[in-house]
This record gives structure tokens, C-alpha cells and sequence, in this order.
């Protein structure tokens, strides 16, 4: 009886201290083992998963762009054009060296540029950019010249939206994140007209005379943490009149936009930082080609 007791005793004592070790050791060699097999495929996941993100975004800008350009109103030569502006990293300050480098041009646009500018109807233009701020000076602006605006009803513009606490002392980290670079803009413009002789033919040219209204086509929410920069290239006139080969009988036809999305703010874009690119042609309506 003494010996049963003995043996049983023996069967119910747990591991010793050098099974646990081994144990603990397997399993940790087992864990590295997991894991050294599933981070790749997990890194492979989420830089997928990123890359489709800021095409999704990269595409909302495209068909944001085209929509617009198939609205535009093109009569003559001087209706759609691109140039260039520097960044403005000032948030206080508007779009006023954008204004000035637009209001009466006659001459042809540029082939390159980060700023296009489209005439949308017989009395306002607009300009599409992703280099400056909506700034607070832009929100003045509309603003002061808002003949809508009464009794203080701030909800006819797009850029009170913005704004809804309205500006003039804002801080940068108070500024609406939807006014910052990075974004792709639409300033809106009241334009002004003059004629020009162009080898003999009168030609009436439209340029953008004093701000309309800002906004951001689309909520911050879209770009899901990106920012964008948007450039343009080979813009193209095409004639309107057979047998012309006058500037005069030219219209604007076509511009390709390059679209760089970016997972960084706007001043530290770089190749580093480039998750995903696409060109998008962008065709201007034609509505009002001559016969």
C-alpha cells in the first residue's frame, strides 16, 4: 500500500523548473517564428492599402477637374489659360499675387504652370490651385463685396462654410483645415473684358477682376490624411475658324493635369513622401465654337 501511495505521489507533482525553460524557450522560438513570416505580408498590406487610399484620392481630383473644365465657357483665345505662382506659406495673406498675375493678360498662356484659370459664364471665371491658402484675407474680401449678405445671414458663399466663425483673427492652428495647402482650391472671380487687335481682328479678352468666393470642392475628410499638388502641362489651343491659322481664331482645347498625392503636409512634399501619381487630360467644354 505504501508503494502505490509512493507512485501516485510521484504521477501528480508538476514540471520542473527546466521543462517550464524549454517551453517557454519553444514558444518563443514558435512566436519569433510567426512573426518573422507575418510582417512582410502585414507591411505589404497596409503600403496596398495606402497606395489604394491616395488613388481613390488622387481620382476625386481628377473627375473634379475634368467636371469643371467640360463647364467651362470658351468663346476665344484668352478664355482658359495657365500660369505659374509661387507658394505662399503666408496663412494671413489671400490669393492677391494669383489675382494680379490673371487680371489683364492678353498675351497666350503659358504651356506649364500650378494655376488654371477657366471662364465659366459671361460675367465670373475660376481658378483652380492647390499652392496657396484660403486665406482669411480671401474671406474679408468676399465678404465686404457680398451684395447678398444682410443683417449679418452669413450662408450664401461657400467660404463662410469655411469660415463658420468667421475670420480676421484667426491663429494658424485655427484656421479651418480645409483652407490650408495641400488642398485643391476653387476661387471664384467677377470678371472684367477689353479688346485687343490681334493681327488686324479685334478680340475681346476676359480676365478675373475682384474675388467671388472660395471653397474646397470637397470635405478635408476625403483626402483620408493626404495633401495634393496639382500641376499643369501642355496646354493646347486648337482653331476655330478653317483655314485660320490667326491667334485670334484659336481656342483653348485641352491641358493635362499632374497629380501628385503626397503623406505629408504641403511644405514637406517630397519623392519620399509620394505615394501615388496620375495625369489626367482635361478638355474645355465646346460649346461655343465658331461656325
Amino acid at each position: 500500500m505504501f508503494k502505490l501511495f509512493k507512485r501516485k505521489k510521484h504521477r501528480d507533482k508538476g514540471s520542473t523548473l527546466v521543462e517550464l525553460v524549454v517551453a517557454m524557450a519553444l514558444t518563443a522560438i514558435l512566436a519569433t517564428a510567426v512573426v518573422t513570416v507575418m510582417h512582410p505580408a502585414v507591411s505589404i498590406f497596409l503600403k496596398v492599402q495606402k497606395h489604394s487610399r491616395a488613388q481613390m484620392v488622387a481620382d476625386t481630383v481628377a473627375d473634379t477637374l475634368r467636371a469643371e473644365c467640360a463647364s467651362s465657357y470658351i468663346k476665344g483665345y484668352g478664355d482658359a489659360r495657365v500660369i505659374s505662382v509661387d507658394a505662399e506659406n503666408d496663412y494671413s495673406v489671400g490669393d492677391g499675387t494669383i489675382l494680379s498675375k490673371l487680371s489683364g493678360l492678353t498675351t497666350p498662356s503659358t504651356s506649364d504652370g500650378n494655376v488654371l484659370f477657366i471662364r465659366k459664364n459671361e460675367g465670373y471665371a475660376e481658378v483652380l490651385y492647390c499652392n496657396t491658402w484660403i486665406s482669411q484675407s480671401d474671406y474679408a474680401d468676399v465678404y465686404a463685396a457680398d451684395q447678398v449678405r444682410t443683417n449679418d445671414n452669413v450662408t450664401s458663399k461657400a467660404v463662410y462654410r469655411l469660415f463658420p466663425n468667421g475670420a480676421g483673427s484667426l491663429t494658424e492652428t485655427q484656421m479651418p483645415v480645409d483652407t490650408r495647402q495641400g488642398y485643391l482650391h476653387s476661387a471664384y472671380y467677377e470678371t472684367a473684358s477689353n479688346k485687343i487687335d490681334i493681327g488686324g481682328k479685334t478680340v475681346t479678352v476676359v480676365h478675373p477682376e475682384k474675388p467671388y468666393d472660395y471653397t474646397n470642392p470637397f470635405a478635408s475628410s476625403v483626402y483620408s490624411g493626404f495633401t495634393v499638388d496639382v500641376t499643369y502641362s501642355d496646354f493646347t489651343y486648337e482653331s476655330i475658324v478653317a483655314g485660320s491659322d490667326s491667334l485670334a481664331d484659336k481656342r483653348p482645347a485641352y491641358v493635362v493635369a499632374n497629380i501628385k498625392v503626397y503623406d505629408s503636409s504641403f511644405g514637406e512634399q517630397s519623392i519620399d513622401t509620394l505615394v501615388y501619381s496620375r495625369q489626367a487630360v482635361l478638355c474645355f467644354a465646346q460649346d461655343n465654337v465658331k461656325e
